[in-house]
């Protein structure tokens, strides 16, 4: 087909951490590329997401181990913290990373359209652009990297003011007083960490029966017991029925069984999950399959449609800033003609940055028991490894799970100190179908974080070095 001008090889709409990706790595392979994005570059991740959440938790982790420095042999006087100022570091963390994004695109040679794109066929899309006007953009081949939003869940009160989602906790310029945070999984955990530190009272609703349900179960026990420790309250099993406001504060009304709680705050965190952004693009009007909320694709990202991709959390499977990363090169390759790595779902880290870390990749142990795979368990406890001993980061443990007969590596699952760092030696195990035993030949320095990983291999291989072995099970005599 003619193009009044010329079409480009990619085109991608949403410029975050997936769409930023897959554009200049387009453009690094050598295809015309432009991203179109209606927000800020870098998506909700680097604006409203992972990255300036985990600056304010690191200010949390410095203010707590301030406070606890005498345990450290350090005097410090008057620790306090000043909300304020979090915000502002965490501000100027944001505009730095913003820059680097905006020069990384610039120096690929990356087109950026600001605006919002609707397809209008197979081969163009309309983009109203901020300064008003329409224009049509041509593409050989389009990447749809629109994110996701936070889902508002259909509690009576959900939209009175005061109640807030995690864009609404970005915006707060003080540490609410008393915070109730409805979801107990990472983004709801993790702000319930940052408010603690702050001296909020903080209660966390989770309608499952344990904290960050995606985890372990023995994990979730472990973050509970922390939280008691921070003093942060937690009920599990309990469903929300209604967000009222009664004088000047709110009321959150729960129940678990025929039992109802109600918990005063100041401010109440929806943290429930997020929703893929896949309305209003008009895809079914070119034919993509689409189902409930999301846009399915096979293992390089490629619809129904040859020359329709979709990658990162408008898929719908794992709304993770690295997975969609991930894939956006997996898409950037497959289109210029070097698609020959495909997404892997089995090996999908993900970690959750509360003091301690939760990381995790792979296998539960109970899904194994599901699927019929026989396992062996290595378990480490940081509370034997010398470095945790060194740091006073001494909570929590490694659990690697492998095959019983083969001892490949098919999961890990980490609570404690440098926990999303670690899990990239499991995942990268996986990746190479590696065993227990290859883990256990590999030496890691000491004294490490690491060596509870080393640890944890020789455990699952029955040969534990730095805790007592299990007894040994006889059969009796006669």
């Amino acid at each position: 087909m003619q193009h009044p001008r010329e079409a480009y090889d990619v085109l991608v709409i949403g410029a975050g951490p997936g769409g930023y990706t897959a554009a200049i790595r387009a453009a690094q392979l050598g295809l015309s590329t432009a991203v179109v994005e209606r927000e800020e570059l870098g998506g909700v991740c680097l604006n409203r997401g992972c990255i300036p959440s985990k600056a304010m938790l690191r200010s949390a982790e410095v203010l707590d181990l301030a406070r606890n420095a005498p345990a450290f042999g350090v005097t410090a006087d008057n620790v306090r913290g000043n909300y304020a100022t979090v915000v502002e570091r965490r501000d100027r963390i944001v505009a730095h990373m913003l820059q680097g994004v905006t020069n990384l695109l610039k120096g690929n040679g990356v087109d950026v359209i600001r605006g919002t794109a609707t397809v209008a066929d197979a081969d163009s899309v309309a983009v109203q652009l901020i300064d008003g006007t329409t224009d049509i953009v041509y593409f050989r081949n389009l990447i749809v990297a629109t994110g996701s939003s936070a889902a508002r869940p259909p509690i009576l009160g959900a939209n009175l003011p005061g109640v807030i989602d995690s864009d609404g906790a970005l915006a707060l310029r003080e540490a609410p007083r008393r915070a109730v945070v409805i979801g107990g999984g990472a983004v709801g955990v993790e702000w319930a960490a940052i408010w603690s530190a702050f001296d909020a009272e903080v209660t966390v609703l989770e309608m499952l029966p344990q904290l960050v349900p995606t985890e372990e179960p023995e994990i979730a026990r472990e973050l509970t017991r922390t939280f008691a420790k921070q003093g942060i309250s937690v009920a599990t099993g309990v469903q929300v029925r209604e967000i009222r406001r009664e004088g000047d504060h709110l009321a959150v009304v729960a129940a678990a069984g025929d039992e109802e709680r109600i918990t005063e705050a100041d401010i109440v965190l929806l943290a429930v999950g997020r929703r893929p952004n896949v309305d209003g693009l008009n895809l079914e009007g070119i034919g993509v399959d689409l189902e409930p909320r999301r846009v399915p694709t096979d293992a390089y990202g490629r619809t129904n449609v040859p020359n329709i991709f979709a990658i990162g959390d408008a898929t719908g499977r794992f709304l993770l800033a690295h997975v969609a990363a991930h894939q956006g090169i997996i898409a950037a390759a497959t289109i210029a003609g070097q698609g020959d790595h495909a997404f892997d779902q089995r090996i999908v880290p993900a970690a959750i940055f509360t003091h301690p870390e939760i990381a995790s990749v792979g296998l539960h142990e109970a899904e194994a028991a599901a699927q019929g795979v026989p396992v062996r368990i290595g378990r480490f406890p940081f509370a034997a490894n010398g470095r945790a001993a060194a740091a006073g980061e001494a909570g929590g443990f490694v659990k690697i799970i492998a095959h019983q007969e083969t001892g490949e590596v098919l999961g890990c699952h980490i609570v404690g100190p440098n926990a999303g760092d670690l899990i990239a030696e499991a995942s990268l195990a996986m990746t190479l179908h590696a065993t227990i035993d290859q883990l256990a030949a590999t030496i890691h320095v000491h004294p490490t974080f690491s060596e509870a990983m080393l640890e944890a291999a020789f455990v699952a291989q029955g040969t534990p070095v730095h805790i007592p072995p299990r007894p040994i099970r006889r059969e009796a005599a006669g």
